[in-house]
Parts: C-alpha cells; structure tokens; sequence
C-alpha cells in the first residue's frame, strides 16, 4: 500500500471569517433587504479586500440567503408566497418521515435534550433574544432528527430552516410568538414520553404551519403599510 499523506488542517480562512459575520447578520434581520449595497461599499465597512468578500458572498448566494445583481450588489433575497408554501411543505414532509425512526431511537437522554433546549430557549424569550432563540429552534428540530439518525435528511433540513430563519426573522419578533413556540415544542416532547406518534404528527404540523401563518400575516401586514 502506498504511503498515505494528507496536509494538515488549515486555520479559518478570511473568507470563511466573512462568511459566518455575514450569515449572521443576515439572519439576524441586519442586512439590506430593500435597497442593493455594493461590493466595494460592503468591503470598505467591513474593512477587507473585495476578493474574500466576493467568494463569500458567492456562497451565500448560492444558499439563496442574499441575491446578487451586477453593478448594483447584494441584498436579501426575498420570497413569494409561492415560495414560502414550498419551503414549509418540504419541511413538512422530511420531518414527518423521522417520526417513527424517533420512537425507534427515543430515550431518556434524548428527551432530556430536547427538553434543555427548551429551557435555553424559555431563557432568550424573557431576554427577547430572537436571533439566538431561532437558532435554538433550529437545534430543537435538528436534535429530532439526530434521534431518528436520518443524517441526510438533517443535511436538506439545515438548508430550509436557514431559510425558515430568514423569512421569519420578523414573525417571532410578534409579541408572544416566542412563548408559543416553547408551548409547541413542549407538545411534541410531550408525544415522545408517552410513545404516542399521533400527538408527536399532530404537533409538528401545528407548528410547522403557524410558524408559516405568522409569517405570511407579517409580510401582508408590512405590504399593507
């Protein structure tokens, strides 16, 4: 066999530096979402060279965070009605296929996280921490599906609930929206303890469609303005 070689590991690139400041200044609801900011313009206040910039900017784009319009620049990519049904619909869909797996795999250790995140999360409601609070909701449905060990399903779900985070950036912000949530996932905790799969159905898809409600109310009320 021949001599197996392989470089080390690298530290963080600029790029990647500016990739994850930016990831979550988007999420976080800090970023341009009517009006284009230039590349250069983007580079001077971030005080880095255009090149890193561009090649993380291009990855965001690709994860449909931001879009991009030459000689214009960057802003966050919005999306239609049609679009936003799409996004719950496939949500719906691959976290109602690890339901099963779940009670599979359930046990105390497993609930007990569930229910940690859950209490992170009732702390950065009473904080009004919204941006950390829907990164916790994303760790909540990611737990489920470590659970049910559906890995690649988790890949194709990390990227819709970015996309979840993006468009209902605003929609928790609405006042008891945050508590709500925590009731929610207290349900669906609720349907694992008692190995009961209507209650845990029943459960995601309230809340996979309230989440989609609240945001839809949001953009119509912001359209009305």
């Amino acid at each position: 066999m021949e001599q197996f070689q392989i470089e080390g590991i690298k530290a963080k690139t600029l790029k990647d530096i500016i990739y994850n400041n930016m990831k979550d200044i988007i999420l976080n609801n800090n970023f341009p979402s009517d009006d284009y900011i230039t590349e250069q313009k983007l580079a001077k206040m971030l005080d880095v060279s255009r090149t890193p910039l561009r090649e993380a900017m291009h990855d965001l784009v690709n994860e449909e965070l931001i879009e991009f319009k030459p000689r214009k620049g960057y802003r966050v990519r919005s999306y239609t009605d049609k679009e936003v049904q799409q996004i719950f619909l496939l949500r719906k869909v691959i976290e109602s296929e690890i339901i099963q797996p779940m009670f599979n795999n359930i046990d105390n250790d497993g609930i007990e996280k569930l229910k940690n995140i859950v209490k992170r999360q009732a702390k950065l409601a009473e904080d009004e921490d919204s941006y950390n609070f829907m990164l916790m909701d994303k760790e909540f449905h990611r737990q489920m599906f470590l659970i049910a060990e559906y890995n690649v399903f988790l890949k194709s779900y990390d990227v819709f609930h970015n996309l979840t985070i993006l468009i209902g950036s605003q929609a928790i912000r609405k006042k008891g929206r945050m508590e709500e949530v925590i009731t929610e996932h207290n349900e669906i905790i609720s349907g694992l303890q008692k190995r009961d799969e209507s209650i845990v159905r029943i459960a995601i898809d309230y809340h996979l469609e309230r989440t989609k409600s609240m945001y839809t109310d949001v953009k119509k009320s912001k359209e009305n303005n």
